[in-house]
This record gives structure tokens, C-alpha cells and sequence, in this order.
């Protein structure tokens, strides 16, 4: 797949919380809780990746290094929760639409929980073509997995930050629900543009990488 289209492809599927925000009248917090529950699963499936990469004077698998890292991103995770349930949840959420949003919390949500099982089987899926099918395992460092400070948490800042303004700002000019919508598209615009160029830079390691296989 070319890198336009992987772009295209994860565009599309971040505008999935923009529709369930829209249709089915999904909070904030769930738009940042199913963020949040993203970025879990994409630490689940690098320390896959860390315990299978080949290239390494080690062989596989590197268990010592995926579970260190695991822990770290595990530590950060657990805070960002505590954030994200505090701040967004208790604060925001509750102050303008009640309590619902334990019914993201807890898994009660059925639309929720259908919208987490898709991003989690399409995490899955890169996983098992773009890693394991397509040979990328064999020319991947074990460290090229390994980050100690994930750069979607600086898009979780940056998405509730610009987030929380535009909120307020459509919420005192329009209403609520104006508010929580254009809080979603600015996390899709901020996430889209994320991973694109975090898709860009993956690309470029991994030609540089069959480039030197080659030679």
C-alpha cells in the first residue's frame, strides 16, 4: 500500500468518532476515551513487534526490552487515564451532559463498543499484513517499537487544548451540542494530520531499511 493510500485509509477511519459524535450523540469523553483505548492497543501490538523484529544482533524474541517497554507506556497510559477521567470525564462531561460518561467507561455503550472493536481488529490487521505477511519483522529493529514517550500523547494535548477552546467558544455561540462537534473535528483534523506524518516517517525508516538490506 502507498503511502497515500495508508493516509487515506487512517483519515477515513479517524472520522469514525466524528460520525458517532454526530449520529450517536457520543460526549467528548468518549471521543478521547476511544483515543485513549487506541493507543493502548497499539502498545500491545509494538511489544508483538519488539519481541518478533530480527534485525538485531539478539535473536528473537527480545523479551526483556517489550516488557520494559510495555511497563513504561503502560505507567504513562495509566496517568493519562486518571487525566482523561478527571478532567474530561468529571469536569467537562459531567458539567454539560451529566454522567454519562461511565457508560463509555464501563463498556455500556453497545455503538461504543462496536466503534472500539473496529479500530482495535484494524490495528490487528496492520499487524498481521504490514508487519508479519509482508516481511517487515526481518528488517526491523526491535528499538524501532521502543518509545518511552509516545508521540500520540502529544496529540492528546494538543487535541485537548485547541478542544477544549473551540468547545467553549461554540458552546457560548451556539450551543452544547455545536460545541462537542466542533471539538471532534478538531481532533480529527490534529489526529489526521498526526498520522500522516507519522506514516510518512515509518515509510521512509522502512526504505531505508530494505535499502540497506539490498546492499
Amino acid at each position: 500500500m502507498t503511502n497515500r493510500k495508508k493516509i487515506t485509509s487512517q483519515i477515513v477511519m479517524n472520522t469514525i468518532p466524528l460520525l458517532g459524535v454526530i449520529f450517536a450523540q457520543w460526549s467528548i469523553f468518549a471521543l478521547i476515551y476511544s483515543y485513549w483505548l487506541e493507543t493502548l492497543s497499539i502498545v500491545f501490538f509494538n511489544t508483538i513487534k519488539i519481541l518478533t523484529a530480527q534485525k538485531s544482533s539478539q535473536k528473537a524474541p527480545h523479551i526483556k526490552k517489550a516488557l520494559y517497554n510495555l511497563m513504561i507506556n503502560l505507567g504513562e497510559l495509566f496517568f493519562y487515564l486518571i487525566f482523561i477521567v478527571v478532567f474530561i470525564g468529571g469536569i467537562i462531561s459531567t458539567k454539560h451532559e451529566g454522567m454519562n460518561f461511565i457508560n463509555y467507561l464501563a463498556f455500556i455503550d453497545n455503538n461504543f463498543k462496536i466503534m472500539i472493536f473496529g479500530l482495535f481488529t484494524a490495528n490487528l490487521l496492520e499487524l498481521i499484513y504490514f508487519y508479519f505477511l509482508n516481511g517487515t519483522y526481518k528488517i526491523t529493529t526491535p528499538e524501532e517499537y521502543c518509545s518511552f514517550f509516545s508521540p500520540r500523547i502529544i496529540v492528546l494535548h494538543v487535541v485537548i487544548v485547541l478542544g477544549y477552546f473551540t468547545f467553549e467558544f461554540f458552546s457560548e455561540q451556539f450551543s452544547d451540542r455545536n460545541g462537542i462537534i466542533a471539538f471532534a473535528v478538531v481532533f480529527v483534523i490534529v489526529k489526521s494530520i498526526a498520522d500522516s506524518i507519522m506514516i510518512s516517517i515509518s515509510k521512509n525508516e522502512a526504505q531505508e531499511n530494505a535499502t540497506e538490506i539490498f546492499l
